[in-house]
């Protein structure tokens, strides 16, 4: 079985979610027997980004919302590779939202896995496009006016044959179970993983 740890250890806080995303990662690209030569993985900037250092497959660490076109450059220069895109909720759905409908409207063959908690935790807390309205947060001490992106309801809007699907990271095997049904699906895939940063997300309770 092929081992995909890097030998770097997580430098995530303690109880952060995503181990959880890593440790179904690491299960499903074993349990799928994925060609370590044929996958690569497009890491966004955040949290969720410093997996690059922890996953043994080649990777790129993308500029930050750029994660999904790289990914969707991967793809269209060479079809046979396995890409896998992993970002946070803010270079997405943010900074790189046009990109992410562009990909869902082409159809391209890319799983895009997001880890979702609703913050742009990495730099301590402010809100992101999936902040529930009236939130108050470091940015927004008044409350969020604006209403929070739906991502699953945005992708089936855009592209009705795409697979979207949303898990919490409080059931690991579900997360697994929607990592191996995403990477197996043919066509654009986004799986949306709610979360709760475990440093700056008691703000939105």
């Amino acid at each position: 079985m092929t081992n995909w740890r890097s030998g770097v250890i997580p430098t995530w806080c303690p109880g952060c979610e995503d181990f959880i995303i890593y440790a179904g990662l690491q299960n499903t690209l074993a349990k799928l027997n994925m060609d370590q030569d044929k996958t690569v993985i497009v890491y966004d900037i955040g949290c969720i980004g410093n997996m690059a250092d922890f996953v043994k497959a080649w990777g790129i660490h993308s500029l930050h919302g750029r994660s999904v076109p790289t990914g969707v450059g991967i793809k269209l220069a060479n079809p046979e590779l396995n890409v896998i895109v992993i970002g946070g909720d803010g270079g997405v759905y943010g900074e790189g939202l046009s990109h992410l409908i562009a990909a869902a409207r082409l159809n391209i063959d890319i799983t895009v896995i997001v880890a979702n908690n609703q913050l742009y935790s990495l730099t301590t807390g402010q809100s992101s496009p999936t902040t529930p309205k009236g939130s108050k947060t470091k940015s927004t001490p008044k409350g969020v006016e604006s209403v929070p992106v739906v991502p699953l309801e945005l992708i089936k809007a855009v592209n009705p044959e795409a697979l979207a699907q949303h898990v919490s990271c409080l059931e690991p095997l579900k997360v697994a179970e929607a990592m191996e049904k995403a990477i197996k699906h043919q066509g654009f895939d986004l799986l949306d993983l709610d979360q709760l940063c475990v440093s700056f997300g008691k703000q939105l309770r």
